[in-house]
């Protein structure tokens, strides 16, 4: 057995920039408990990815991330860049951030001192990963609607204003955002689960879509609340195109789950799926959003080994 090693990978200027005030009780918690730690405070876009593969090359048995969900999917990315793969080494989340949707779907508390005990259990379990064409995500990718609002809502907004930045993002939004219409290629183990029947192929007005390992969004909005992070398979949720008060309601319905009852939209689960858009639409992987108008997702089930509390709330195993 391989001695225990770690990295922590501090987002300083997460949530309300208070990655730096709690490193200091995070570094002696981690050292107590592993013994070698090594500590990256990251400086920028991309750090947190090139310390996580740095630190995986380096034989690290534990990596934290200890930031919000976009700091999480830099360091997923940087496990899955690496090499050994990510499920030899065991992930550590401390939820630093505005939205954490991973860290409470996999059971771990938002308050700093809760996590540590959490974490400090050793408790891991083995949750699938994602794939958006070269790019990797753990929690859920959006596009449309969904990820104007996360472009919307900027680090300097999430600072001030907490979960609420969503809320002021999605007001920006909603005035001028226009429906675009997609093209659909379900693999063949799509299953609708609202009863329709899921199409091998469809076409769509969309307002928005998100295609989901895990079942939050936002700060905790069940936007897939079917979903199971370890089940290897992705749920896709298909907003279609509507009158804006209607749409309204649909988002205020996404807090609680009850969205999937609205006509318009449509719940399907699948190992794949392949999304072509009319035009370039702004879409997010945790959080961290790009334009394409090309969405390939996939899913590798068992991927990544993650340290959780109470077996993770939303997995199939709770």
């Amino acid at each position: 057995m391989r001695p225990r090693t770690a990295a922590l990978i501090v987002n300083p200027i997460a949530g309300a920039d208070q990655g730096e005030d709690w490193l200091p009780e995070l570094e002696r918690r981690l050292r107590q408990h592993l013994g070698a730690l090594t500590v990256v405070v990251t400086k920028g876009a991309g750090h947190a990815t090139a310390a996580a593969r740095e630190a995986a090359q380096r034989g690290c048995t534990h990596v934290f991330s200890a930031g919000g969900d976009g700091t999480l999917n830099e360091v997923i990315n940087g496990l899955a860049l690496a090499s050994p793969p990510p499920g030899s080494i065991t992930l550590g989340i401390l939820p630093l951030g505005t939205g954490n949707d991973f860290a409470a779907a996999v059971g771990i508390p938002p308050h700093i001192d809760a996590a540590l005990d959490v974490l400090e259990a050793d408790e891991a379990i083995d949750v699938d990963l994602c794939r958006l064409n070269d790019r990797f995500f753990i929690n859920v990718s959006a596009g449309g609607f969904i990820a104007e609002v996360s472009a919307a809502a900027s680090e300097t907004l999430k600072t001030v204003a907490g979960q609420l930045a969503y809320l002021v993002g999605g007001a920006q939004v909603i005035w001028t955002f226009e429906p675009f219409r997609a093209e659909l290629s379900f693999a063949e183990d799509a299953v609708a689960l609202d009863g329709r029947g899921a199409p091998r192929r469809a076409s769509e007005p969309l307002l928005a879509f998100a295609v989901c390992n895990a079942p939050l969004i936002g700060g905790g909005r069940l936007i897939a609340p079917h979903a199971r992070f370890d089940d290897g398979r992705l749920d896709v949720c298909l907003i279609g195109a509507m009158p804006l008060l209607e749409f309204a309601n649909v988002l205020r319905l996404v807090a609680s789950g009850a969205h999937l009852e609205h006509e318009s939209v449509q719940y399907v689960r699948t190992s794949g799926v392949a999304l072509r858009a009319d035009r370039p639409l702004k879409v997010n992987t945790d959080g961290e959003v790009i334009e394409t108008d090309r969405c390939d997702y996939s899913v590798l089930p068992a991927a990544v080994r993650v340290l959780a509390g109470r077996r993770g709330i939303f997995s199939t195993c709770a």
